[in-house]
């Protein structure tokens, strides 16, 4: 018997969108401006993912709940799906940096526990209550570490489980309570898509400890997290040994390599140039390996920062890395999920 096709979250995190767009830039398609989430949807996206922080003001209050709110609006105007990523922080947190919001320094365990319990019910139920419910939500970004340090940092030696498990797990019941009747899913999301080793050691202690996930969530750059052979080898242990659906969270490759100008210049990998139909290649070849995951577990493809372009005569942002020239024109990789 077939199995029923799964729905794949084709898409990117273009949570930057509102601030180039107060900085003066413009997205285009062939030189005209467009509004850039519905050109993703036209280019072929399904879903964008949306980061929040507690309270960015120190930062021009982008990302905060107002500004996700409004281009929540936006997202589901242009028929895509919605996607949620909670740093619970309010700046950026990843694996090398997860500090906990200012408000929430001085809270005992307990009341940490309610803190991010409530916070993740009442940011989803104000989504909810617009009319824009979450279809997924992450509680942390990229939490190979832990999130909320120092209460729950996780270290390489296994210490941290017993502090880390009470919140993840008061975040999801959050989640839930916000969310009503319409529950999103919740996807667990972590870096080192290409290694093996420290996926399995992460969600053996997730899972063995009571954790819950609909979809399994990496971060697979091709210059920091192994081979594509080797993120392929992962996404099939992974699937078989957890039975989930996965989900590269993150992911983006240069259309350009240059040394002019500020901003991050990765080296390219074999067989992708970086060039605009080199990164194009890229992604069809990134989303071909995860719908070949077994039992067809392999769900989607998130590119990070798609829009991340710098205000005109500016050099700065994601720059040689988004789907968007710096001039804001389309590149051939927008088009790639088709």
């Amino acid at each position: 018997m077939l199995q029923e096709r799964k729905f794949f979250y084709a898409g990117g995190d273009p949570s930057e969108i509102p601030e180039v767009e107060a900085s003066g830039a413009v997205y285009k398609v062939h030189g005209k401006p467009v509004d850039p989430l519905q050109a993703m949807k036209d280019a072929g996206f399904t879903a964008v993912r949306l980061r929040i922080w507690n309270d960015p003001h120190e930062h021009g209050n982008f990302c905060d709940l107002p500004h996700t709110l409004a281009l929540a609006k936006r997202v589901k105007a242009a028929g895509l799906k919605l996607m949620i990523d909670f740093h619970y922080s309010d700046w950026w947190a990843d694996p090398g940096k997860q500090f906990k919001p200012a408000a929430w320094k001085d809270l005992k365990p307990e009341e940490l526990r309610k803190a991010i319990h409530d916070y993740s019910r009442d940011v989803v139920k104000a989504l909810v209550d617009q009319d824009t419910p979450p279809d997924v939500v992450q509680p942390g970004n990229e939490v190979t570490n832990g999130f909320l340090w120092p209460e729950a940092m996780l270290h390489i030696n296994g210490d941290g489980w017993s502090a880390f498990m009470p919140l993840i797990k008061a975040a999801i019941a959050g989640i839930r309570e916000g969310a009503g009747s319409h529950p999103p899913k919740i996807m667990i999301h972590i870096d080192q898509g290409g290694r093996n080793a420290i996926s399995r050691f992460w969600f053996d202690n997730y899972f063995s400890k009571g954790g819950e996930a609909d979809i399994i969530g990496l971060s697979y750059y091709p210059f920091w997290h192994g081979t594509l052979e080797e993120l392929q080898a992962n996404l099939k242990d992974l699937a078989s040994r957890y039975h989930r659906d996965i989900l590269v969270a993150e992911t983006a490759y240069p259309y350009v390599r240059d040394n002019s100008g500020p901003g991050f210049n990765p080296d390219p990998i074999p067989g992708y140039p970086p060039t605009s139909e080199g990164q194009a290649a890229y992604l069809r070849k990134l989303t071909q390996i995860v719908k070949a995951t077994p039992d067809r577990r392999g769900v989607g493809v998130l590119w990070w920062a798609p829009a991340w372009i710098s205000a005109p005569g500016r050099n700065g942002g994601w720059r040689r890395l988004t789907l968007f020239d710096n001039s804001g024109e389309a590149l051939p990789a927008l088009s790639a999920f088709k």
